[in-house]
């Protein structure tokens, strides 16, 4: 049986306080430190973009189940994928992937030309999900997200496909 989702974007949006309270508990207890955060997440909304996976299905109507969090440079050049994430009773039935695919493809659409992200070294799931998106890694990045704390930077550059042709009238 196919999970009914929807996605939604969230930025400069009043009526998303309870997605807050949601959003805030899952990444405290995936991420920890790192978190987005209580006081963090209005100004992600804000100036930034958070775009989140709810559940549409009778069972489990616009229940979290996928979060990522992006920020961009003041040039609009470069987005950075601040955070990925999949409720664990929703893992490992690609949802994380196909969010981060609309991500991408809203991000294309703003005019962003590469999209940026870190993963932890020995986030191996993470890592083979981003690579099969077309991400390669960069550049290994030390005490990234505390001491000792080793990352990968891993980059995806959208392609701009410009097609030239041209017409002969006989």
């Amino acid at each position: 049986m196919k999970k009914i989702i929807k996605i939604k974007k969230f930025w400069m949006q009043k009526k998303i306080q309870i997605y807050y309270l949601k959003i805030v508990e899952h990444e405290n207890k995936v991420f920890g430190e790192a978190t987005v955060g209580n006081w963090n997440i209005k100004p992600f909304t804000k100036y930034g973009k958070v775009f989140a996976m709810l559940s549409d299905d009778e069972n489990t109507k616009d229940e979290l189940m996928s979060v990522i969090e992006v920020l961009s440079s003041f040039d609009r050049e470069i987005a950075y994928v601040y955070g990925v994430s999949t409720v664990p009773k929703f893992q490992k039935n690609g949802y994380a992937g196909i969010l981060l695919q609309f991500v991408m493809e809203t991000l294309k659409e703003m005019g962003i030309k590469k999209i940026e992200l870190t993963v932890d070294m020995d986030n191996f799931t993470a890592k083979r999900i981003y690579e099969k998106l077309g991400f390669e890694i960069v550049d290994n990045l030390d005490n990234e997200y505390g001491d000792n704390v080793e990352r990968y930077l891993m980059r995806y550059s959208i392609k701009i496909i410009i097609i030239f042709f041209s017409l002969t009238f006989i």
